[in-house]
């Protein structure tokens, strides 16, 4: 079954000290990307987080944020930066020096104009409990975003089994066609040399010999063949399990090459009608592959 890079989810949480909001939004990108918004202090829990949404979702640009708010008696630790704090201070020192101004830098100014000189600390037993209030929550984050993405993967794999069905009748037809084109450009040749050569015998083993050599030149009978190929190896990937966007992209790939491939050969004005339906119809498919993990 198919699954769409394209996703949204929201859930909260609740611990014995807060509570969190956790919102992931994603969409299409070659690999997997995850980008975490967070507070400061969960920064040692990312790489966590980061390896759990790549384990459920495979493909695609995740970004996850996480807003958490205190609402019971336990806080987080403060610790002071001292080399900062000395280090701000030694410059403000120089500034009041340089410029001769006046007046003194409190603690309280020292900390309304510097940041980070004190900054809140949680211990790793601490990360443990808020990992463990946190994991339900993005288990349920990562089931409700697979679950859109499965319902977008079945959308678009409707859309493009229609598509397919509609290529495979335009390849019917180009096949029938072609058969048809070879004997009317193997019979003009022969007219125009007729009218040509005109009361000259015509060396007819000669003739027949230009005759195969042009219908060889204009069979398209093996791009024929590969197309059907490639359209049953498509349809045979959707149905598998797991990533298969790129493979189904590179499938996409070798049958524009293929249509492209006949319509040149040809050089028939119907075939190439129907090969620009064709293209057009790949490239709207190629358009939902983009999407697909």
């Amino acid at each position: 079954m198919l699954k769409s890079m394209t996703a949204f989810a929201r859930t909260e949480v609740s611990g014995e000290w807060f509570s969190s909001t956790i919102e992931l939004k994603s969409v299409n990108s070659k690999y997997c990307e995850v980008c975490i918004r967070a507070p400061r202090h969960l920064s040692p829990l990312e790489e966590r987080i980061r390896r759990l949404v790549q384990e459920r979702l495979h493909r695609g640009r995740v970004d996850i944020t996480i807003q958490i708010s205190a609402v019971g008696v336990e806080h987080p630790r403060f610790e002071a930066d001292i080399e900062l704090a000395r280090s701000y201070l030694d410059a403000a020192s120089t500034l009041k020096e340089k410029l001769g101004l006046g007046g003194a830098l409190d603690l309280f100014s020292l900390l309304a104009v510097f940041p980070g000189v004190i900054t809140a600390k949680e211990g790793e037993e601490d990360l443990d409990k808020t990992w463990e209030a946190l994991a339900p929550g993005m288990e349920r984050l990562l089931q409700e975003a697979v679950s859109m993405a499965l319902k977008e993967g079945e959308a678009l794999e409707r859309d493009m089994a229609a598509r397919l069905a509609q290529i495979d009748e335009w390849i019917k037809e180009i096949q029938g066609r072609s058969h048809l084109y070879v004997q009317e450009a193997k019979k003009a040749l022969y007219e125009r040399v007729q009218s040509v050569l005109k009361d000259i015998p015509v060396d007819e083993a000669r003739l027949a010999q230009e005759l195969a050599i042009l219908a060889d030149r204009l069979d398209i009978t093996e791009e024929i063949v590969r197309a059907k190929s490639h359209l049953g190896q498509f349809r045979s990937v959707m149905s598998e399990s797991g990533p298969v966007g790129r493979r189904l992209d590179f499938l996409l790939q070798e049958l524009f090459r293929e249509v492209n491939t006949m319509t040149v050969k040809s050089a028939d004005m119907a075939i190439s009608h129907i090969g620009v339906e064709i293209k057009g119809a790949l490239e709207k498919i190629r358009e939902q592959v983009q999407n697909i993990v």
